[in-house]
C-alpha cells in the first residue's frame, strides 16, 4: 500500500492528520511531521528520510507538504531527488486531497495517485455558492 507523509510549518501536519482520521478512521502507514522553530532544514531532512524508511513497504510514498518553496517541500524534494525509493511530493495539501490520497491509494499506482491528489487538492478550493451568498 502507498503510504502517506504529511509534512508541515508547525502542527498544521498533525492537525490535518487529525482531522483527516475524523473522516477516514485510523489507518496505517500515514504520518505527520511538523518543521520547529529551532529545527535546522537538515533535522527535518532526516526526519522525513526516517520516516519514509519506517512507512515504505515498497508501493511509495506520496508526501504531501504545506507550501511550495519553503523548508518542508525542500527537504521532500531533496529526498525525491536523491532516494532510490519510489517518492513523489505534491504541495499545497488541504483535507480534500487527503482524503482523496487515503481512499484510493490501495487501487492505484503512485503516479496516478499523485495526480489525483493534485486535482482533489484543485478541486477542493470553492467559493460560497451563490444561492447561499444571495439567500442573506
Amino acid at each position: 500500500m502507498i503510504s502517506i507523509l504529511i509534512v508541515s510549518h508547525g502542527k498544521l501536519a498533525a492537525g490535518m492528520l487529525d482531522a483527516l482520521r475524523m473522516l477516514t478512521g485510523d489507518q496505517g502507514q500515514i504520518a505527520a511531521l511538523g518543521l520547529c522553530e529551532s529545527e535546522a532544514p537538515e533535522e527535518l531532512v532526516e526526519h522525513v528520510r526516517a520516516e519514509i524508511n519506517k512507512m515504505d513497504d515498497g508501493d511509495g510514498v506520496l508526501i504531501a507538504v504545506d507550501l511550495y518553496g519553503a523548508t518542508p517541500f525542500h527537504s521532500s524534494a531533496r529526498l525525491f531527488l536523491e532516494s532510490d525509493r519510489k517518492i513523489e511530493v505534491v504541495t499545497g495539501v488541504n483535507l480534500p486531497m487527503l482524503a482523496e490520497i487515503m481512499v484510493n491509494r490501495e487501487d492505484t499506482s503512485l503516479e496516478e495517485l499523485v495526480k489525483q491528489a493534485y486535482q482533489a487538492g484543485l478541486d477542493g478550493i470553492q467559493m460560497l455558492p451563490d444561492s447561499i451568498r444571495n439567500a442573506k
